[in-house]
């Protein structure tokens, strides 16, 4: 296996964030985590985690990297001891024995498993669906989707399905189709007996399922809602467990839809339930994602910032929906991801609610959405019962989340609610709220929060220029290697990372692979350099104009240089009286000066235009 599938196993199944999270205290910054470098000593935060891009850099030592290489810095480890830490902590999949030549085997074998396990999982989804669609026993199911009226077309889109109520059913298929039932455990399809480890058992039963995709579609868990009502013993909903394709804590249900729709309008609703999601489906509203039946985690609230710039939480209007909402305030504030909410009435939750209203005024209830935390802090304060001890109770419930807002803006509004209610001015609520009962000032408090901001670099390179620009503007790296301006790159390093950059299938419309093109990046030194360019600030105004004008000067620069070669070389030829080859280099010179007598080069640029895609 080659290092960059090395690489991308290990990365597609870990967050960077939460990796280096554990190692060194970060606080989310736009669209950046920051925090005090690990490998130099600094009390300003120059060290950054880009979650979208899954790389780190530090603007104070100057390295940076992705997950693999931070380990291996951290712990000082090799690229395969850092592989197999990884791997061990984050649940994916490597055998224990040595296999062929080693490391290398190992890591085929470990995705090999992986495969494996994703084809028994899409095995299990076209029964799952089939029973539901054929089946006798399926109609319990298909009464179950009428009753909730779910239309056709959604339980097709998303391949909808049952587990029939026999032990045995799913056993039977996978064997039928070559899945042995040990990887059927490890996909989390079956159990195995409890006096007998050699039997095996469905681990869904009279389920109504809902296939669980990953970024990619494929289908990598099930969440499945019980149909008999009399199963008192059995949960209402039960999920796939932890297996090595899937992490219930790092994914969403229908998160690939709700990134596809929030390219139009970033903004996304989050639900709790499989059906209130469908729901907003079946009405053709594909701007929101569920949870997997646990609480959200930090994994899941970077997931929906990389894909929106504002979630709507749309939590069951009753008392359980609202306390799992304002459980999920501090993380939002820590990530500083934007929060709203909106409240159904009278307990309703979100699929109720669009039964008997409709999308329309669902609708008008996001408009009248209500930042989370003014939400949480208004209903505090509201409970107040007049009396000092209380007053003092509020204040302490709400000083955890006083010590984790870091927007200005929300703190300020927060403060002005509570000082409105108790008749006190802001200043003193926030000295109140603020304190710290180790002994911290605020001062202190708020001294990491001044973090080392690189600035836009001050530039000569036309090589650097050009490589700055096509990773900000992707769109034009593939007029970048049309028109030949990489041949007249001199800086050795700058044309390996362009070069990678350019590559076909890297850059699609205004989108960069950049996980690609780092793992492409054979020295540590390349890929430092890159995502230096990557995550440092480059501001260019009109970048058309301005790749127009570097690449004019680039292959201006090439040619003077050209010139003096050919003006050498007739010299030459002239002391040594070669007519043949002074009439040769004449002619050369002849077609440069044609060509840059009215700095015409319009058959290397005329294409600088960006790529739609």
């Amino acid at each position: 296996m080659s290092v960059s599938g090395i690489a991308s196993l290990v990365k597609q199944a870990v967050d960077i964030v939460e990796v280096i999270g554990r190692a060194v205290p970060l606080r989310r910054s736009g669209n950046k985590h920051l925090g005090l470098c690990p490998f130099h000593q600094e009390k300003t935060p120059s060290f950054q985690v880009d979650a979208e891009n899954q790389l780190y850099y530090c603007f104070g030592c100057a390295t940076g990297g992705d997950v693999i290489s931070f380990v291996m810095k951290h712990q000082s480890l090799t690229f395969m001891d850092a592989v197999k830490y990884l791997a061990e902590r984050y649940n994916i999949a490597l055998p224990s024995e040595d296999r062929g030549d080693g490391d290398s085997s190992l890591l085929e074998a470990s995705r090999k498993e992986r495969d494996e396990i994703i084809a028994a999982l899409e095995c299990a989804a076209v029964f799952f669906h089939r029973e539901l669609r054929l089946s006798p026993e399926g109609k319990i199911a298909r009464d179950y989707i009428i009753k909730r009226e779910l239309p056709d077309e959604v339980v097709e889109s998303e391949r909808i399905g049952y587990a029939p109520a026999r032990w045995d059913a799913l056993l039977a298929h996978l064997k039928n189709n070559g899945v042995d039932p040990e990887l059927g455990v490890k996909a989390g399809l079956l159990s195995r007996g409890g006096t007998d480890s050699s039997k095996f058992y469905d681990r869904f039963r009279n389920r109504l399922m809902f296939p669980i995709t990953d970024e990619r579609g494929r289908v990598v868990a099930f969440g499945g809602r019980i149909l008999a009502s009399g199963e008192q013993n059995e949960a209402k909903y039960l999920n796939s467990p932890e297996t090595p394709v899937f992490h219930k804590g790092r994914m969403l249900y229908q998160y690939g839809a709700a990134r596809d729709a929030c390219r139009q309008v970033r903004q996304v609703l989050l639900v709790e339930g499989y059906m209130d999601l469908l729901a907003f489906h079946s009405r053709n509203f594909r701007r929101v994602a569920a949870t997997l039946g646990t609480a959200l985690t930090s994994q899941q609230v970077r997931l929906l910032s990389r894909i929106s710039d504002e979630v709507v939480l749309a939590y069951d209007g009753d008392d359980a929906g609202e306390k799992a909402m304002l459980r999920s305030l501090p993380i939002f504030l820590q990530e500083e991801v934007s929060v709203s909410c909106i409240r159904f009435p009278d307990g309703m939750d979100p699929d109720d609610f669009l039964k008997k209203y409709g999308i329309a005024e669902l609708e008008n209830l996001i408009a009248r959405r209500i930042e989370l935390g003014a939400y949480a802090v208004r209903k505090a304060v509201q409970g107040w019962d007049g009396s000092a001890a209380g007053r003092s109770k509020i204040f302490s419930d709400l000083q955890p989340i006083f010590q984790t807002v870091r927007q200005p803006l929300l703190q300020s509004e927060y403060l002005r609610i509570i000082a409105d209610r108790f008749s006190v001015s802001e200043n003193i609520a926030r000295a109140q709220l603020l304190h710290d009962k180790s002994g911290k000032s605020e001062k202190e408090h708020r001294s990491f929060r001044k973090a080392y901001a690189p600035k836009a670099p001050e530039i000569d390179s036309l090589e650097e220029k050009i490589v700055r620009l096509i990773i900000k503007y992707p769109e034009f790296a593939d007029s970048v290697r049309s028109c030949g301006a990489l041949t007249c790159f001199r800086e050795s390093k700058l044309f390996a990372v362009a070069m990678e950059i350019c590559r076909d299938g890297v850059c699609e419309g205004v989108e960069m692979n950049s996980s690609q093109v780092y793992d492409s990046l054979a020295e540590a030194d390349l890929q430092e350099l890159y995502t230096r360019y990557l995550l440092e600030p480059y501001e260019i105004h009109e970048p058309e104009m301005q790749l127009r004008d570097w690449i004019e000067a680039l292959i201006k620069r090439e040619e003077k240089q050209r010139r003096k070669v050919l003006e050498s070389a007739l010299r030459e030829a002239e002391q040594q009286g070669d007519t043949s080859r002074i009439r040769n280099i004449l002619m050369e010179i002849r077609d440069l000066t044609s060509k840059t007598k009215d700095c015409d080069f319009s058959d290397n640029v005329q294409e600088i235009r960006p790529n739609d895609g």
